[in-house]
C-alpha cells in the first residue's frame, strides 16, 4: 500500500507476469464491487453472470454456460444446483440434441431482473480516474492478451 494513499495497492508490472498479478487485483476488487450491489438479491457474482446470460437468452446449455463464465462443467452443475434449489432455474430436456439439458429461468428468475443492478450501473462512477479513451484503448489490450493465450 502506498503511504499516500493507505486504500492504493502500488503495482507496476514490468512484465507479462505482472500483467497477470495486475488482472487478478482488479478482477478481485470488481467481485468485491459486484457482491455489494447483488447481496441484497442473495446471489453470488456466478449466479449473477449466468441469470444476466439466461435473460438474454433462456435456454442455455451447460457448456454453453460453462464456456461464458470460464469454469468447468461440474462447476456450473453445482452453481446451477444452488440456483435450481433457490428456484432461479429449472432444467429441462433439449428438444435438439436429447443428451443434453437446458437451463432455463423460473418466474421467480425472470422477476428478479428487474431488481437486480445492471453492470453499467455498478460500475459507473467506480473508476473516476480513467476516461473514455482509456477504457477503449485497455479493453483492444486486454483483447489482444486474451486472444494470445494460447491453453
Amino acid at each position: 500500500m502506498s503511504e499516500n494513499n493507505p486504500g492504493k495497492v502500488l503495482c507496476n508490472p514490468k512484465n507479462l507476469a505482472g500483467v497477470f498479478e495486475l488482472i487478478t487485483k482488479i478482477n478481485r476488487r470488481y467481485e468485491k464491487l459486484q457482491r455489494k450491489n447483488i447481496q441484497d438479491l442473495n446471489l453470488t457474482p456466478s449466479q449473477h453472470m449466468i441469470l444476466r446470460q439466461l435473460w438474454e437468452s433462456d435456454g442455455r446449455q451447460f457448456k454453453d454456460l460453462a464456456e461464458y463464465c470460464e469454469c468447468t462443467r461440474p462447476t456450473i452443475t453445482g452453481v446451477i444446483d444452488t440456483m435450481e434449489s433457490n428456484l432461479l432455474v429449472t432444467r429441462e430436456s433439449n428438444p435438439k440434441d436429447r443428451r443434453s439439458l437446458l437451463v432455463k429461468l423460473t418466474d421467480k428468475g425472470k422477476d428478479l431482473k428487474n431488481d437486480a443492478p445492471q453492470i453499467e450501473t455498478m460500475v459507473n462512477g467506480c473508476c473516476s480516474g480513467i476516461n473514455q479513451e482509456e477504457i477503449e484503448s485497455l479493453g483492444q489490450l486486454l483483447q489482444k492478451l486474451l486472444d494470445s493465450i494460447n491453453c
